[in-house]
């Protein structure tokens, strides 16, 4: 008996792992839907590269709309106080609000509707411990920003330094899939 109720609790402990591990919310307390079915774009900045954001991510956006990616960027707050974190989350879900708007201003002044999705397709997180950063080896106060793609079921296919491996990451988002490809040549 004793065997049966460890087993029950361990396969719910495994099972709800997984659920957890994968949440991710933005600064609106949105989950982030990494690897459920779209492509992604991660970008991984902080308060020292939102230059290098403003004027160069709306257009790359724009360029990867065929692709239909979600656009993530993740703010690290390591170099914030403390007691600044709730100010900088309430700047963060404002840059986003301003973003929204001078993406649907981009299409329109290409000629093009703006997708009825865009407020699904663009996530900010606030890292507070910055520890994603720290995986891919930014140290707290990086200057550069890091662009990251991921296929729809959140596998890596590329990395780089932002914007130089714009083209890459565009390329990346574009290829076919090698489950695709090997479908195919079967």
């Amino acid at each position: 008996m004793r065997i049966l109720v460890i087993a029950t609790c361990l396969m719910g402990l495994f099972g709800a792992l997984p659920a957890h591990a994968s949440e991710l919310e933005d600064v609106f307390g949105r989950e982030v839907p990494l690897g459920q079915g779209r492509p992604a774009v991660v970008l991984y900045a902080n308060r020292d590269t939102r230059d290098v954001l403003r004027e160069h991510a709306m257009r790359f956006a724009y360029e990867l709309r065929r692709q239909h990616p979600i656009v993530v960027v993740r703010v690290d707050l390591r170099g914030i106080p403390g007691f600044f974190k709730g100010a900088a989350s309430r700047e963060i879900r404002k840059i986003h609000n301003d973003s929204l708007t001078r993406v649907r201003e981009l299409f329109l002044s290409q000629g093009q509707q703006p997708p009825a999705d865009l407020e699904q397709s663009l996530y900010m997180v606030a890292d507070t411990t910055g520890a994603p950063h720290s995986a891919l080896g930014l140290e707290k106060g990086f200057r550069q920003v890091l662009v990251q793609a991921l296929g729809p079921r959140g596998r890596e296919l590329a990395r780089g330094p932002f914007p130089q491996s714009a083209g890459a990451i565009n390329r990346a988002l574009t290829a076919p899939s090698p489950s695709l490809v090997s479908a195919i040549s079967r």
